[in-house]
């Protein structure tokens, strides 16, 4: 297997292996939940950008410390309470969500449990709250219900409870919980059913939730159906009055008609508050406010949904991936810099997610693993480029041993960075090939003068001996063979390293004109006709005159030797997308197509029974390094029996557009 097969096939197993590593990092993290934190720290961030208006049909009536001072200390009296319910009722209010927990008697005033009992009653749109609270850590559940006759003339019923993150936080609510069974459902939830305003979406159990026959006792408290709150604003966000304001009649003529009015401790002393992602410790926020964010949010169907564990982790492996599909196509800084984009677009359509479409994807476990995609595909390219380094300085210094280059020569010093120690192996091999590239320029320099200098100069005085030596010919012959063998291979060599940085601005017109001068007599002496059509204006590129003429005429003179005698040779020079367009047709009897691709290869022919014997193989192979030198390229065209087309093409300068 090649070098080049093998490094490709490593960067296909790199790209596996990242791939592996990235998904492993994701699905596990996902599942685990071990960034959770993190995850609620986008989700807190969301919260804060989307904040709204507060519904100016929800009303909280506040206990709070005014309340307090001028009705006395918690608890009053359930007179208190139901002189306030009968005034809601004579406001006209929808509902009246009273967030106060009623499980036992009055034992000082045994009328006023029947008197706030006849305000239920008589209001019929009153929602009172249960309770679960665990009395100390470890104990059984207590479930706190309303005393009987409340709860038998309660429009709804509702739990209170709600469910801290790990963080101590309350983000959520469950939509349906209880002791033994799930069958009840949330105060918000019972609030908008009394008002007749719960959505479609949020779906009834079809036992009874109104009565205290649902409310069993057991040790094991059973949650379903989990949904985040969307937050409107931070404490003191909803309208507030006061309790004793209410009691008190100061407040607007129709203050309280047709909306849902929640009765509710705000009072820090009294402790009903919860921290959450828009006040958390520093400011917390009271329960009764909380409801009043889960009322505003169920009834828009803005409740959030957390999206379940396996699509969690697909959705995080998907994500982490996606960087593989630009790494392998950038430079180390352009993949950098795609990656801190796509890291920052990730967690914006994250935090972006639960206000547009009311669903929140955990994105931690994604990010980590896409900060953690450029590292390893790093880590994964650098070996890979070890590796492929290391196999071919091991094949160079096998192709500069087969050069006569001493292996001991090859050794350099093993320093302890792996990496440093191969930079000192390049830079040595480099000037081993420098030294052998000198080399070559030395044995160039040869061919030009110290042999073929003495090659023609035999030549010449073969040719002015009058005696009648037998083997004459044939020694002429052999060496202006030799001679123009080693011409060719010169002109091979120049062309190879023919530096492009030097090219020159050329009339490719005039430089085609003077290669048909120069093998005119060739054509001639053969009665064959050179039919050129060239443009009368202009074609300027840039290039190296004496290659290029060279080229042309080498093509020209192949069309000429394969002509037959009094045949005709086409030449057309055109432009055509600002590219000059050279055509060469000869009249010989072609190339058979299965040997054209070896026209143009090093001391390759193609030999076969239309072609001349003699010829050094080195012609054409110095076309089409001159011509791709260029930039150009030349093309063949031939059938048998019709002759063969050569096409170079080369780019003119932009100036002619």
């Amino acid at each position: 297997m090649s070098i080049s097969v093998q490094f490709k096939f490593k960067q296909l197993s790199d790209r596996f292996f990242t791939a592996l590593i990235l998904a492993l990092i994701a699905s596990v993290l996902a599942y685990s939940g071990l960034l959770v934190r993190f995850d609620t720290l986008h989700y807190d961030l969301g919260r804060y950008l989307t904040f709204k208006p507060a519904p100016a049909d929800i009303v909280i009536v506040a206990i709070d410390e005014a309340s307090l001072k001028s009705i006395g200390r918690w608890p009053w009296s359930r007179n208190v309470h139901a002189d306030l319910v009968n005034k809601l009722k004579q406001e006209q209010a929808r509902v009246i969500g009273l967030d106060i927990i009623f499980s036992e008697p009055e034992l000082s005033n045994a009328k006023a449990d029947q008197a706030l009992t006849q305000a239920i009653e008589k209001a019929d749109n009153v929602v009172l709250p249960v309770l679960f609270e665990e009395p100390y850590k470890g104990s059984p559940i207590k479930q706190s219900v309303p005393l009987e006759s409340f709860a038998l003339h309660a429009a709804a019923l509702g739990r209170v409870h709600v469910p801290l993150d790990a963080d101590g936080i309350a983000r959520s609510i469950y939509l349906w919980e209880g002791l033994g069974s799930a069958s009840l459902q949330h105060f918000s939830q019972a609030v908008l059913q009394a008002a007749k305003e719960l959505p479609s979406n949020i779906n009834l159990f079809p036992t009874d939730v109104l009565t205290k026959t649902t409310l069993t006792q057991s040790d094991s408290l059973i949650s379903l159906d989990e949904r985040r709150i969307k937050f409107l604003g931070p404490p003191g966000h909803f309208q507030r009055i006061s309790y004793i304001n209410v009691l008190t009649g100061e407040f607007p003529a129709h203050f309280f008609k047709d909306k849902i009015v929640l009765v509710g401790a705000t009072a820090v002393g009294m402790g009903d508050v919860l921290p959450t992602p828009v006040s958390a410790q520093m400011q917390p926020m009271p329960g009764v406010e909380f409801h009043a964010n889960a009322i505003a949010a169920m009834r828009d169907s803005a409740l959030i949904i957390n999206t379940p564990i396996w699509l969690t982790c697909l959705l995080s492996v998907m994500l982490a991936l996606v960087p593989l599909l630009f790494l392998p196509k950038l430079s180390p800084l352009k993949s950098l810099l795609s990656i801190i984009a796509y890291y920052f677009m990730v967690m914006v359509v994250a935090i972006a997610m639960p206000s547009l479409f009311n669903i929140w994807i955990p994105p931690a476990s994604a990010l980590i693993a896409i900060l953690l995609a450029y590292p390893i595909w790093s880590w994964r390219k650098l070996e890979s480029a070890q590796v492929y380094l290391d196999h071919a300085l091991k094949n160079l210094h096998d192709d500069l041993a087969l050069l006569g280059v001493d292996r001991r020569e090859l050794e350099y010093e093993d320093y302890k960075d792996s990496t440093h120690s191969r930079i000192s192996n390049v830079k040595l091999a480099s000037t081993h090939l420098r030294n052998l590239h000198g080399v070559r320029r030395d044995t160039l320099a040869f061919i030009s003068h110290d042999l073929r200098a003495p090659l023609g100069a035999v030549i010449m005085l073969l040719n002015e001996d009058d005696g009648n030596h037998k083997h004459l010919p044939r020694i002429t012959n052999m060496l202006n063979r030799s001679l123009t063998m080693a011409d060719n291979f010169l002109q091979s060599s120049r062309a190879e390293m023919a530096d492009v940085s030097k090219f020159q601005d050329l009339d490719f017109v005039s430089l085609v004109q003077q290669a048909l001068d120069d093998v005119y007599a060739v054509a001639h002496s053969k009665k064959i006709i050179l039919n050129a059509l060239l443009p009368e204006d202009n074609l300027w590129l840039k290039g190296d005159f004496g290659l290029l003429q060279r080229a042309v005429t080498n093509i020209l003179l192949n069309a000429v030797k394969y002509s037959p005698v009094e045949g005709m040779i086409y030449v057309e020079l055109s432009k055509k997308n600002n590219e000059a367009i050279l055509s060469i047709a000869d009249a010989g009897l072609g190339i058979e197509p299965e040997r054209i691709a070896k026209l143009f290869k090093r001391f390759s022919r193609a030999e076969g029974e239309h072609q001349a014997a003699e010829g050094t193989g080195l012609g054409l192979y110095f076309v089409d390094v001159t011509i791709k030198k260029h930039s150009g390229s030349v093309f063949v065209r031939s059938e048998l029996g019709h002759g063969a087309t050569f096409t170079l093409t080369l780019p003119l300068e932009l100036q002619q557009i």
